[in-house]
């Protein structure tokens, strides 16, 4: 009788996390679950799982948590892009994964399941495609905090691999759309546009995917991804759209009024600024800063290939996506039906 594999998932409240979540239980794990100290657990507590809140920057709390363990799913990240918390927000995305895999190494966890993100590989100047090997981060000096922090994680954790053996795995998502978005992620953009609150398109593109896939490919690295090695779990060419294409798609499935007209670069990047001059003032997150502003603004149409070949990855429509999406918000009232 094969012996039940113990895993840990730490980010376990979060949009990836708990979507990981659901499928470790359905695929029969033994899960221990772990989000930060008062995050919301009502989507996971039912589950037959063991929950435990910790703070993944306490090394004291870390530890106990990997002990047991035989595969570390490491999820939890701060996407925050609020001046205010970039302190914070390294803390977590770089010294709380380097915790985590220093535990790893001493508990003899087997494995190590990164998630980070298909911004460590960049963008296409050009607006042309990129995959595992022909990406390179370059979003230096663009503002774009949360993508400098995991890309400084991901070498430090390459550098844990080749020195001391660390067996870790890297997953890189793109623009995921799903179930479970309660924190409203990309999902803000729908209510946004449902309020009227978008005047207009943006510039640039991106590579969607859906959430569940995602997921699923996390716990197929586990046992298919080869050590030390990174996969795209994006878009292929179907999902590579321009944000114009998927911003209709989005105000068409929730019944909203199609945007008149697309902002222009200077336009959106001045209302980002102004955003995080606001923001000093009033204590209070900005909707956009220069940063993200700048880094939504280019094409980063990424190339899952590697990902469904090795992983048995999947990249369904879009519409698929956001039809699943719309599901979810409707079936957890907030939207109606």
């Amino acid at each position: 009788m094969t012996q039940t594999r113990k895993c840990l998932v730490t980010g376990a409240t979060g949009f990836v996390g708990t979507n990981l979540v659901h499928e470790l239980v359905k695929a029969g794990w033994d899960v221990r679950a772990s989000g930060m100290h008062g995050s919301e657990t009502r989507y996971i507590k039912h589950l037959p799982i063991e929950l435990v809140m910790a703070d993944i920057t306490q090394a004291d709390e870390v530890d106990p948590l990997v002990a047991g363990c035989d595969v570390v799913f490491h999820v939890a990240g701060d996407t925050s892009y609020w001046k205010r918390n970039y302190p914070r927000q390294r803390k977590i995305n770089v010294d709380g994964a380097l915790l985590v895999a220093q535990a790893c190494l001493r508990h003899g966890v087997e494995r190590m399941v990164h998630t980070s993100t298909l911004d460590v590989l960049g963008y296409c100047p050009d607006g042309g495609d990129f995959n595992e090997e022909t990406g390179q981060f370059n979003f230096t000096n663009m503002g774009y905090h949360y993508g400098e922090t995991k890309y400084e994680a991901e070498q430090k954790l390459r550098q844990l691999h080749i020195e001391q053996g660390l067996d870790v795995v890297f997953i890189y998502p793109g623009f995921m759309v799903g179930p479970f978005d309660y924190t409203l992620q990309l999902g803000k953009l729908f209510f946004e546009l449902l309020e009227g609150k978008v005047p207009g398109y943006i510039p640039g593109g991106g590579s969607f995917c859906h959430v569940t896939e995602v997921a699923k490919a996390h716990i197929a690295a586990a046992d298919k991804g080869l050590t030390g090695e990174g996969y795209l779990c994006a878009g292929l060419p179907h999902s590579n759209i321009t944000h114009k294409a998927m911003w209709q798609k989005m105000a068409m499935a929730v019944g909203a009024k199609p945007l008149l007209f697309t902002i222009p670069r200077w336009a959106f990047l001045a209302y980002a600024y102004g955003c995080e001059f606001v923001a000093e003032f009033s204590r209070k997150p900005p909707q956009i800063n220069p940063g993200q502003a700048r880094y939504m603004l280019v094409e980063q149409y990424a190339l899952s290939n590697k990902a469904v070949e090795v992983l048995g990855y999947q990249v369904p429509t879009v519409d698929e996506c956001i039809e699943d999406a719309v599901s979810w918000y409707r079936a957890n009232g907030f939207l109606p039906d």
